[in-house]
């Protein structure tokens, strides 16, 4: 498996998922594991063996005032570089749930593993269940810091992967296009931090937590049944699907289900989602169930 050449006609090998049995059995070979655990003290507290910790945002960073903007690849390099991350090695991403912190919800190995292939590396494993299922599988765990070599990570953006405000803007509306609100649907219908309520018009909402357990967000519901979801929404392998959410990582957890698991051919990120909309005092919103909803004023 490890060595794979990825071409653009078999893109599903460009990132997997994986069980916690295939990690332990593969867990002394030339592997690097990257744990996206929510708090460094989860970490401190017990990892994988030989894994380096990552948190989910060190990806990203204010940009012109804009929030979570992902980093320009020079800088990406240089983080990736430094933790050891290789191009011609394949990588592992976990993480754990920790309802005691806001981002302890299963996203943040969905998001590095996102983060990783948005920069260009072709060889990317997730581990379905993180570190919850492989401790409930008698998984080993350790406290000792692992001895990383800085590599020599070279970015380069894949753009197929995402999409910036502009052409979104253009395009959201198009016959061919189907644009998904990831979020939650108390925040799609209405209830929001941001500064505008609901929505932007047009958008279906499917939240992300849909796509795995309920006991364990880490973890993949069957595929067939979230194969089942989609096509029931109206999401269909001749469109093109747009994900977003709030702030882009809730929705790159649904891109890379829907691309790297279900082969959906072209699936992209709003990156700025709706932090992103807002942020324009043009732009609408709607507030209620359906996509075209009831517009919103404030």
């Amino acid at each position: 498996m490890f060595g794979t050449v990825v071409t653009r006609e078999d893109m599903a090998k460009v990132l997997r998922w994986v069980s916690v049995e295939w990690l332990r059995a593969n867990l002394d070979r030339e592997l690097t594991i990257l744990d996206c655990q929510p708090n460094v003290h989860d970490y401190v507290r017990g990892h994988i063996p030989g894994a380096v910790y990552l948190a989910e945002e060190s990806l990203r960073l204010s940009s012109l005032g804009m929030p979570h903007v992902w980093l320009d690849e020079g800088t990406a390099s240089s983080i990736l570089s430094r933790v050891g991350v290789p191009r011609n090695r394949p990588v592992l991403t976990y993480s754990s749930i920790n309802p005691q912190v806001p981002t302890g919800d299963g996203v943040p190995q969905c998001m590095m593993a996102y983060s990783l292939a948005r920069y260009g590396h072709e060889n990317i494993f997730v581990l379905d269940g993180g570190l919850d299922e492989w401790m409930k599988g008698g998984g080993r765990i350790e406290t000792r810091y692992p001895a990383m070599e800085p590599s020599s990570f070279s970015a380069r953006l894949d753009r197929s992967l995402f999409i910036e405000y502009e052409e979104f803007l253009r395009v959201k509306d198009d016959r061919g296009v189907v644009h998904i609100d990831t979020r939650s649907s108390n925040q799609y219908q209405g209830r929001s931090p941001w500064p505008k309520e609901g929505h932007i018009p047009g958008a279906i909402n499917i939240p992300w937590s849909e796509c795995f357990a309920q006991e364990n967000l880490c973890l993949l519901r069957p595929k067939e049944e979230i194969g089942e979801m989609f096509s029931r929404a109206g999401v269909t392998r001749d469109k093109t699907i747009i994900c977003h959410c709030g702030s882009g990582r809730k929705a790159a957890a649904q891109l890379i289900v829907l691309k790297f698991l279900l082969g959906f051919p072209e699936v992209r990120l709003f990156e700025g989602s709706f932090t992103e909309w807002c942020a324009h005092p043009e732009n609408p919103t709607v507030t209620g169930p359906s996509p075209s909803g009831k517009l919103f004023t404030n």
